[in-house]
């Protein structure tokens, strides 16, 4: 899989995971502290170091930390380096991405009320589909001979991917599968094996089968992505 898809698969993600936060997201999630409690905890159990008086017009002995916690941090003197040995280790810039997708078409599976997703359920789905473990950790509908998947599958909550070894414990409440246009395939054709796809993982998941925008998928939405991945098609390959 080349390495500008790659990357277009990892950006799809995060909008995917970020996009489902309210629905899957950890209401136990704690609360940072903010800057003075975090200051009065590091003062507590130890003790302030005094400073001595200054004449007017001496420079009191500079505090970094000060400086950070006051918002200050671009003011530290700090000098570019120089050095021909260091510039010529400095990290090449990467490559640029490829143009953004045309469009990414989304669906939803989310576990019913008192089940979860298990990691062995989600082996056995995804073999079951056709769908192989691979780049960016994530599952995926290839074709043949091609690099770029039909379409893939994503954990729908944090951090979006999946541990290799780690399905013994895994567990989730939900996943996305996702498809970019243009694909390795007509876009109806992707849609059609996505969609197929989808409702087979949510039968042996025990979950149910949303849209985009997180709303039970009706036949009226079935009908209208099939018609906007036939136009699609149409613009993408004109009869002459």
């Amino acid at each position: 899989m080349e390495a500008s898809t790659l990357r277009w698969i990892l950006v799809v993600v995060g909008i995917i995971v970020v996009g489902s936060i309210f629905l899957f997201g950890n209401p136990n999630k704690k609360k940072t502290p903010t800057a003075s409690r975090r200051r009065k905890e590091r003062l507590q159990g130890k003790e302030r170091v005094r400073r001595e008086p200054t004449l007017a017009g001496e420079a009191e002995p500079d505090d970094p930390m000060a400086r950070v916690e006051a918002g200050g941090q671009g003011e530290l003197a700090i000098e570019p380096e120089t050095s021909p040995a260091v510039a010529e280790h400095k990290p090449k810039p990467r490559a640029p991405l490829e143009p953004p997708p045309d469009r990414i078409v989304t669906l939803f599976l989310l576990a019913r009320e008192s089940h979860t997703i298990t990691g062995a359920e989600l082996l056995q789905a995804t073999v079951s589909t056709g769908l192989e473990f691979g780049g960016m950790k994530v599952f995926h509908r290839m074709a043949d001979g091609e690099e770029k998947p039909v379409f893939s599958l994503a954990n729908a909550a944090k951090p979006g991917h999946f541990e290799r070894d780690e399905w013994n414990t895994f567990e989730t409440s939900g996943v996305a599968l996702f498809m970019t246009l243009p694909g390795p395939m007509h876009a109806l054709d992707a849609w059609d094996a996505m969609l197929a796809a989808a409702r087979r993982i949510g039968e042996l998941l025990d979950a149910d089968l949303l849209d985009a925008e997180r709303n039970p998928f009706s036949r009226q939405r079935e009908a209208q992505i099939r018609e906007e991945m036939r136009e699609y098609d149409r613009e993408k390959n004109p009869v002459r």
